[in-house]
């Protein structure tokens, strides 16, 4: 299927937002749940948008990071396609791929309008783009974080990157095999496991220059079917990892990590609203190209330099975003 998305840094909105209906309900079907980092950020970004026209808008959170079994993937869809038939709205936003996979897929070329964000697969991948669906995607700077990890620290020359395996880290790992990195990479390693998690990073100590850290949301102790809390998993890995890590999102650099150039849930979140905005004054979804947000936040966290020793450079200090 072709892909009918196109490259920008910022979507640029039509005129016709101004023509959206004070009345229109709009309903926000999260992957995730409302305490995750990436979906508060997502939510800031979209009501930034829909407040402001005083469109009523209402929340439901899939919760598929801490439950991941296929029961509850089951139960949560047809508790959200419920919602959908119970509320009738407008329009419908899916957040992330779990929500694009579990209920926007199965509303491909039915009258009510879907917008999706934050999608890490490709879009073909889930029957898109369709005449009532279009949206943005999620692409992770790995190339761009990996420069920066260099400039903090050039005898970088090997790495691994260490992910979860969830449905977006799939995507990421997918792409990442086919893009050409900056440096060499020893492993590419994803797991659910918390305890194979704890025995790579050891191993890595003594086998790369700097870990890649992706997502580590869907970490479970063994034999147990909640995920751990991620700030739980973070905590552990740099309090066991005394190499450079680099990752490709903000919340990881903001929770302790070194270095990423990140990419924005605000951003994803606005303009899926600004996408919304334009269909409900009239435009078809089909005739909306998808786009993909190209914008880069290169961010530092000081103190996790100062904890590995590593002095920023001046010119790097002038063009990232510092965490203290």
């Amino acid at each position: 299927m072709k892909k009918l998305y196109i490259m920008v840094s910022v979507f640029l909105v039509v005129s016709v937002l101004g023509c959206a209906k004070a009345n229109e309900k709009i309903l926000l079907i999260f992957s995730y749940h409302p305490e995750y980092s990436w979906v508060i950020e997502e939510t800031r970004g979209v009501e930034s948008v829909l407040s402001k026209r005083g469109i009523e808008t209402e929340k439901f959170y899939l919760d598929t990071k801490r439950h991941t079994s296929a029961e509850w993937k089951a139960k949560i869809t047809e508790d959200a396609i419920t919602k959908i038939e119970e509320l009738n709205p407008s329009l419908v936003i899916v957040f992330d791929d779990n929500a694009c996979e579990l209920v926007a897929k199965k509303y491909i070329d039915k009258a009510l309008p879907f917008v999706f964000c934050g999608m890490n697969a490709e879009p073909e991948d889930y029957g898109f783009p369709a005449k009532n669906i279009t949206g943005v995607l999620e692409r992770s700077h790995t190339v761009e974080s990996i420069e920066l990890l260099k400039k903090l620290v050039p005898d970088v020359k090997k790495v691994a990157i260490i992910t979860d395996d969830s449905p977006s880290s799939k995507a990421f790992v997918a792409r990442a095999k086919k893009t050409i990195l900056p440096i060499e990479i020893y492993e590419i390693y994803t797991t659910n496991d918390f305890g194979l998690w704890k025995e790579k990073i050891k191993q890595f100590q003594s086998t790369v220059d700097g870990i890649g850290l992706f997502l580590y949301h869907t970490l479970k102790e063994k034999g147990q079917e909640i995920s751990l809390l991620p700030e739980d998993v973070l905590k552990w890995t740099l309090e066991n990892n005394k190499l450079p890590e680099f990752s490709a999102i903000d919340y990881t650099v903001r929770d302790g990590a070194l270095c990423a150039v990140a990419t924005s849930g605000y951003q994803q979140g606005r303009s899926a609203a600004e996408i919304a905005l334009t269909i409900l004054a009239g435009a078809t979804p089909g005739n909306i190209p998808i786009v993909c947000l190209v914008k880069e936040y290169p961010m530092v966290n000081l103190k996790r330099a100062d904890e590995l020793n590593i002095i920023i450079p001046e010119d790097v200090l002038e063009e990232v975003q510092i965490i203290y």
